[in-house]
């Protein structure tokens, strides 16, 4: 009876035991499939700052510098797209130490761009890593 006990005892341990290791292997399992899909989504980009390079009147678009870039991006402006100018009361490069303010926004076309102009842009769908976005809701100077 004893030697039965010790069996029984020994088995249910070994059970226990492999329960155990197949259930981390599960869960190691899950977790880098997890990473993996966490790792292969990029991010959604919606909105874009650059400087503008050229402006294309005759096909509508603009071509833009990414702060962080080195590579044009095209932009293709549509009827639909909303195009503003931003003017302050002061030298944006030198502002006012207090006060509060209220930029004068005033809506252009696109002839109202230039090489060199600071532009902002957002778009209406993802643009991560593309070099032609279109679909853009507006693009502010």
């Amino acid at each position: 009876m004893k030697k039965n006990k010790i069996i029984i005892i020994v088995a249910v341990v070994v059970v226990i035991i492999g329960g155990l290791v197949g259930w981390g292997l599960l869960q190691a399992k899950k977790l880098k499939t997890d990473i993996a899909q966490v790792v292969e989504k990029p991010p959604e980009v919606l909105f874009l700052s650059g400087t503008v390079s050229s402006v294309d009147l005759e096909n509508n678009f603009l071509m833009v510098i990414p702060e962080k870039g080195t590579e044009d991006i095209k932009v293709i402006v549509s009827e639909t797209t909303k195009m503003t100018k931003q003017e302050f009361p002061f030298d944006p490069a030198n502002p006012p130490e207090e006060g509060t303010f209220t930029p004068k926004e005033t809506e252009i076309g696109i002839s109202g761009f230039k090489a060199g102009d600071k532009v902002f842009i957002r778009s209406k769908e993802d643009i991560f890593g593309k070099k032609e976005i279109g679909n853009i809701d507006f693009i502010q100077m």
